[in-house]
This record gives structure tokens, sequence and C-alpha cells, in this order.
């Protein structure tokens, strides 16, 4: 199956917005997450534009959020433990007395990523390490640390991990233009492509965007109404926002995609985020899984398309779309610093991890857990958001040598964290020497007898900052 997914029309998406958020739907425009407004028909319309920004909360919202935290929470720590084991105990009370979810749990203690997955020395427990800080739901409703700014791992996007299967082998998002309008469309532009004014290529690209209608919006292995599909597409709209020069970043030395063509490129391509080749590393005794680096990678591919509309891969990519990728890749640090969407897509994949080590270790029965709250939807059913169905077409033009480029640009999200798992090894025996990039965004795993201090009553627990740390055999 193609994942594609073309440039959509408007920014999107986020964490629960209250405690209580939990086991709430809608579906109404009103209901909308983030910067999308989705009309009753599912059509994704541009509303709000997601900030290129990614600064912290001021002091008056940072005061008001850490009232509302408990104490141990408002202090940053550079390694918290969290346990999943009482993550799912402490739901399963909550569910029984019928009292709301704390925001506590909502943003797993604040955890800002993950950087290790902990077996418990006795097998009964999945432990998740890693940054944390004091969080409050702000712009969007995306719940964001404090003091960074950076979006918080969402319990919503964890349920979503532990209770469909197929995310795990492979989930993402696809926007496609309808094969016989986009024929239609190469066709009319064919006829009517000679040299021209600014304003008459604009005049051509209105009439291909009225030629080619709404494209549909779909999603593979991931529930269409979950945050975590929203996200996906937020993500890789964002990026293709960027590709076509609609959003500078600001960043020295990045440069759209539609910037980097010359005559005679190909300007049908897809780009497409996967998760990095070094991304996941694990002991000798698979108890301890380290992620480290960016976790994501941009990928580029050239296509042509056929008689009837429908695009197909080219055997070679070349020029300015793997510029563009590498480009990307190389600024990736400073765009998640910049864009809280592309680190939402890092925590997604930091927890779709998790959850297939949790099912390897299910498997072979090293790990002695069976959570229920997390995997039963009948009790805590999670939040259905709106569905985007369609999106009106975004294209973009520039002249160049008396010519006219226009950039058809597609590609979408596809992680495979069920794969990643399985191809895991030993950071010994992984064979992928660092590169400056990924070197300088390298975690540290926490040894497994760190961990101890999680009783049956304690759902995180912070090491000191000058804690030891290394992998454990």
């Amino acid at each position: 199956m193609r994942h594609l997914l073309p440039v959509l029309a408007a920014a999107v998406v986020l964490c629960l917005a209250s405690p209580s958020a939990v086991g709430q739907g809608g579906n109404t425009p009103g209901g909308s997450p983030g910067g999308i407004l989705i009309s009753p028909q599912g059509l994704i319309q541009q509303a709000l534009a997601t900030p290129l920004t990614h600064t912290p909360p001021n002091r008056q919202l940072r005061e008001k959020a850490l009232a509302t935290l408990p104490e141990e929470l408002r202090q940053p720590a550079t390694t918290r433990l969290l346990s999943l084991r009482n993550l799912d105990s402490q739901l399963a009370a909550l569910a029984a007395a019928g009292t709301a979810i704390p925001a506590k749990l909502l943003g797993l203690a604040g955890l800002t990523r993950i950087d290790s997955i902990i077996l418990s020395p006795d097998g009964t427990d999945l432990i998740l390490a890693g940054p944390a800080e004091p969080f409050a739901a702000v712009r969007g409703n995306r719940m964001v640390g404090l003091l960074s700014g950076r979006p918080v791992l969402c319990l919503e996007d964890l349920l979503t991990a532990f209770r469909h299967d197929t995310v795990l082998d492979a989930a993402g998002c696809s926007i496609d233009p309808d094969p016989a309008r986009l024929a239609a469309a190469h066709n009319w532009l064919a006829r009517n492509s000679s040299p021209a004014t600014f304003a008459i290529a604009k005049a051509r690209l209105e009439q291909m965007v009225r030629l080619q209608g709404h494209w549909n919006v779909t999603t593979f292995g991931v529930p269409e109404d979950s945050r975590m599909s929203l996200a996906m597409i937020e993500a890789d709209y964002l990026m293709k926002r960027i590709a076509i020069g609609a959003d500078p970043t600001g960043i020295r030395g990045l440069k759209s995609s539609l910037a980097l063509a010359r005559p005679g490129d190909n300007m049908m391509r897809r780009w497409w985020f996967a998760p990095a080749p070094d991304t996941l590393t694990v002991s000798h005794d698979r108890t301890v899984w380290t992620l480290a680096g960016l976790r994501l990678q941009l990928f580029a591919q050239e296509e042509i398309m056929d008689d009837s509309g429908n695009l197909l891969d080219t055997t070679t990519t070349r020029g300015s779309a793997d510029e563009f990728a590498e480009l990307f890749n190389h600024h990736l640090p400073e765009l998640t610093q910049k864009i809280p969407a592309f680190a939402d897509l890092q925590n997604i994949l930091d927890l779709l991890v998790a959850a297939a080590v949790c099912r390897e270790l299910q498997a072979d029965g090293t790990l002695q857990f069976q959570p229920q709250m997390l995997t039963d939807h009948t009790v805590l059913p999670g939040r259905s958001w709106p569905v985007p169905r369609e999106t009106l077409p975004m294209l973009t033009c520039r002249s160049a040598s008396g010519g006219l480029i226009i950039g058809a640009f597609t590609g979408g999200v596809t992680l495979r964290s069920r794969q990643l798992v399985a191809h895991a090894a030993a950071p010994d025996a992984a064979g992928t020497p660092a590169t400056p990039d990924t070197a300088r965004n390298r975690t540290n795993s926490v040894p497994r007898q760190a961990t101890g201090g999680l009783t049956a009553e304690t759902l995180w627990k912070d090491l000191p900052a000058a804690s030891p740390q290394g992998t454990s055999d």
C-alpha cells in the first residue's frame, strides 16, 4: 500500500486539555484540536496557523500551572522513572471510584521523552525513564513543559499504542489526490506551460487547484479519530509547508525545496518521516532498551505519474529532492526546538516503541505484567477527535529561466515500531558509527538496578542528577 501525504491546508493537534478529557467524545468543528478546523463534512479548512515558535509559557501561566501540580512534580528531573504497572493500577482505582484522571497522569508525570525502557529486576514491571519537567496545557491544548516548551508524553497516545496491535506494525497517514482529477490537471498544465508572467502563473496555479478538487485524507494502522493520527498529520503538514516555502523557519541554511529546485528537476516528489536507523539499542540480556538520537529521519523519493494519474516511485532520487531531505535532517534538532509538532512525533515514536517492547517481553515470558486499563477501551475509553476526510490541495510555484516550476509534494509518516524492536542490537553490535547530528542527541541508558524503590504505591521516582548511568548487561 502506498502511504502518501501531500500538503494539507491547516495546522493540527494536541494533548488533552483537561484532566477529565479522557472518555469525552465529540466530532464537531468546535471540538477540533490545535489549529485545525474540520467541517461537519470532514473537510480540513484553513484555521489558525500553528506558529513556528517553541517558547516556554510566560511567568503568569507557569505560576498558575505549578499551583495545580503535586509538589513533587513542580521541579524538573534529569531522569524520572515511571512505572507502567503502577500507572495501570492507579487508572483502575480512578475508574472504580468514578474519579477524573488528574493532569499528572494525563501528562505521564511530565516526561518529555523516553531515554530508556527497563524491565524491573523482578520481571513484574516495565519502567519508562527520561527527562521531565512541570507542564501545562497551552496553545491549542498542547501539554508542554513549562521550562523548555517541549511537548510532554501523553497518556492518550500511550493508550492508543497499547490498545491497537496494528499500530505497532505500521502506523501513519496519507493524503492523496484523486488520480483521474490529477491526470486532468497535469494534461491541462502540459497545454499551458509556456513562459508567462507571475500573474499568469498564479492564474494557472489556481486553475490546477480547481481541476484537482479535494484530496482524500486517510490513515493506516492507527485509529482515524485518535490524537495520534492528528499529530502525525500535523507534523507532516508543517514539514510540507516548510518544503514549499510557505513557512520560513528562520534557521540559517535550511532552504525550501522550491528554492532549491532547478529547471528540469522532477517536481513530483515524496518525503516521509520514518524512524532513524540508529534509534534503538538493547542490552545483551534484552532487559534495558535505549532510545537515542533524533528518532526520526526524513526520506525522499521522486515520483512519476502514469496516464491514469497514479503516482509511481522512480528508480532513483536525486537533485533537490534529496538535497532538501538532507538539509531537513541536519537541522532537525533545531526544528524540534522551534516546532512542537516535530517533537510530538518523536514522543509518539517513543511510546510506540515502549508498547512494542512490552509485547515482545510478554511474548517470551520475561515480563510478568498484563496491563488491564492500558489495554481495555471498554472500561477507560479514549477520546474521539474530529476525523478529517478531505482537504483542499496546496500547490505552489515560482518562475525560473522564463518557465514555471510547480511542485507536487507528497509524502507522509510511516512508523514501524515492532520492526524497530525486533531489529534492535546491543550498542557494540549496531555497526553504525555516530554522525555529528546523532552524536549530539545521544542519551545514556539507565542501569537496571537504579529502578529500585518503585514500590506498588509509587508511580514515579527521580534519580539524582549525578547518578551513574550505563547500559546493563
